[in-house]
């Protein structure tokens, strides 16, 4: 191994160290060019790898190398070709031709992505394609177990990944060529699943000149799965020969469960007259905030190469665009090294890379250095191996992501719900209660699980359920004998308790009719009501009978009438004369008797009477039996 080449500059020894992938410690590309990014200054190792631009290489955690292709050829940790590594379909002269995705669930497999050069239109294979390297053949040097197996297509140039929202799974991401289709597969330990179509953006397609120029240019994924960036060249003015043509970089979400783009912002960046303007390279900062983007081409007929920096944080990241370096050669591919640095890949056959040592910074701060590291002799040209963030830290959050729940009357059910949806499978749900569906109904408090069930893997959560002290009751309106007294009472353990009459206590004496009302709220915040009417009554519920009534029709004391106060339930008044025959008798305590059988009789007389009647005193029923005389004056 040669020695390090100490063209570094103070600003790159001092970069910012992220977290490590030793995944992505060995690079080669360009013309036999190499470099070991293991060191704390990276060392140039030259290597086998030739090609014009895309290119690709993959190490173990501890940092070995494993293998690396361009697309179109495989080689080993020895540099030697990989037995069934040759006539790959991906292509030397694509922007991002092959990419390295580990199997799920599997450390010694994996998927090689790769994608034909201008949507196929030198070599005749448009499709984007897949091959698979089984670690565990030729002696753990590695073998391409299977070769060159058909996904979509026609494709563009532009291959990317990141992990799926579980932390586990892979989203592999193409764009059609000739629509504008962004094409998400999901790859599971049981293989490549979708795709999943966003439609949005740019279209790219063939111009009047048959040139693919709109297939040309490179995107990429943050590490954290929430945004995409797509750079574009579009012909303006084609013609065999000359055209004019601008540059689109599109600004996308990215939802890391469902695989699905939206929410499109595109700048559009346009010279003058036949200027012609080239989008190349795109890559994040670590975080996520900056964007980085490569644009080359001729500019009134003059050379010209620029890196621009975006903001996400910007209130419009579109109109943050800055410019942050320029220089010749050309700037090709940007891509972030295990130490955060981003590299930057010259070309016209440069022995050096650009580099952006501090790429979270804004503007010039953010560290440009034109040539930052020696490559020892081989050539840079438009690629650096296309890698994304294989392994993230920490841990993505639980996909499931099921809210604690408050209620404050669980008396109609709490409805527990798994928020989430596979894309291509229907999953098996198993919760704490037995329920198998994506939602249960509870009615109590208490910390429920649930199962999400795939065919790789099994997603858990649990959710917190709280209930409120429910609705206060105080019961039905009340009937209270006169002289006593009535406790009304919430119960205890209550934060907050207001009468209608003021009292601030659980519990209140009433002794005097009225309407009563309470409001309380419990430890949870939850606040309800209630109210009752107390009533009072006579609860000896006396009868009172004249002794003496005179029935001549003036209208005053003309009638025999038990008077009362009270509902009674039973009644029954006898009148009988002196000789025992009985006059009168009623079970209506509002009928009177009238004091005459014979309209003739006159003068005074004396009669007996008795009175049986029973009433409800608000607890149970009472007798009373009475007797008397009344007299009768005519």
């Amino acid at each position: 191994m040669r020695k390090p080449v100490p063209l570094l500059t103070a600003a790159l020894l001092l970069a910012p160290v992220v977290h490590a992938q030793p995944q992505h410690h060995h690079w080669f590309f360009g013309f036999g060019a190499g470099l070991d990014l293991s060191t704390p200054v990276p060392t140039p190792v030259p290597g086998p790898l030739s090609t014009d631009e895309g290119c690709t290489s993959i190490s173990d955690a501890n940092g070995q190398l494993l293998f690396f292709s361009n697309g179109e050829t495989v080689w080993d940790r020895t540099l030697s070709l990989m037995p069934n590594g040759t006539g790959l379909l991906g292509h030397f002269s694509s922007s991002q031709a092959a990419l390295i995705v580990p199997m799920p669930d599997d450390s010694l497999r994996y998927y090689l992505f790769t994608t034909p050069s201008e949507a196929g239109m030198w070599s005749g294979q448009a499709s984007a394609s897949y091959s698979i390297v089984d670690m565990s053949l030729n002696g753990g040097l590695g073998d391409v177990a299977q070769k060159n197996q058909l996904l979509a297509g026609p494709v563009t140039e532009k291959l990317t990944a990141v992990r799926h929202a579980n932390g586990k799974d892979v989203w592999v991401l193409f764009h059609g060529w000739g629509n504008a289709e962004y094409l998400a597969y999901l790859v599971t330990c049981t293989g490549i699943e979708g795709p999943v179509v966003s439609t949005l953006g740019h279209a790219p397609g063939p111009d009047a000149a048959n040139s693919a120029i709109g297939a040309i240019g490179c995107m990429r994924l943050d590490r954290e799965g929430k945004h995409l960036a797509a750079v574009w060249t579009e012909a303006l003015v084609p013609a065999p020969g000359s055209y004019s043509s601008r540059v689109l970089v599109d600004l996308l979400e990215f939802n890391a469960q469902q695989g699905t783009l939206s929410q499109l912002r595109t700048d559009t960046i346009e010279g003058s007259g036949s200027d012609i303007l080239k989008g190349y390279g795109v890559e994040w900062s670590p975080s996520g905030r900056m964007l980085y983007v490569s644009n080359n081409g001729l500019v009134n007929g003059m050379s010209s190469s620029l890196v621009y920096q975006y903001d996400m944080n910007a209130p419009d990241p579109v109109a943050s665009r800055v410019t942050v370096g320029s220089g010749n050669p050309a700037h090709g591919t940007l891509q972030s090294a295990p130490d955060g640095t981003i590299y930057i890949a010259r070309l016209n056959g440069a022995q050096y890379l650009a580099a952006i040592t501090d790429p979270e910074q804004p503007g010039p701060a953010c560290g440009y250095v034109n040539a930052a590291v020696l490559l020892d002799g081989p050539a840079s040209t438009w690629g650096l191996p296309n890698h994304w963030d294989t392994y993230p830290e920490p841990p993505p959050p639980d996909p499931l992501a099921i809210s604690d729940t408050l209620v404050c009357d669980a008396s109609g059910g709490i409805l527990l719900s798994v928020p989430w949806e596979h894309p291509f499978h229907v999953p098996n749900y198993l919760w704490s209660t037995g329920g198998t569906s994506s939602s249960i109904t509870v009615t109590e408090a208490g910390t429920y699980w649930v199962e999400v069930q795939l065919p790789c893997s099994t997603l858990t959560d649990t959710v917190r359920v709280e209930v409120g002290a429910g609705a206060v009751e105080l019961g039905p309106d009340l009937t209270v004998c006169e002289g006593d007294q009535i406790m009304l009472s919430v119960g205890q353990g209550l934060e907050e308790v207001l009468w209608s009459t003021g009292d601030t206590t659980d519990a209140i004496l009433v002794t005097r009719p009225d309407h009563y009302q309470v409001y309380v709220t419990d430890s949870l915040g939850c606040t309800t009501h209630d109210q009752v009417v107390v009533d009072f009554l006579d609860c000896t519920c006396p009868m009172y009978l004249p002794n003496t009534f005179t029935p001549n029709g003036d209208g005053i004391n003309d009638e025999f009438l038990a008077v009362h106060d009270c509902p009674v339930i039973t009644f029954q008044l006898v009148v009988f004369d002196r000789w025992g025959r009985e006059l009168f008798r009623s079970v209506d305590p509002d009928k009177a008797w009238k004091g005459v059988d014979d309209p003739a009789s006159t003068g005074t007389a004396l009669f007996a009477w008795t009175l049986d009647y029973s009433w409800y005193d608000g607890e149970q029923v009472n007798r009373a039996h009475r007797n008397g005389h009344v007299t009768v004056l005519r």
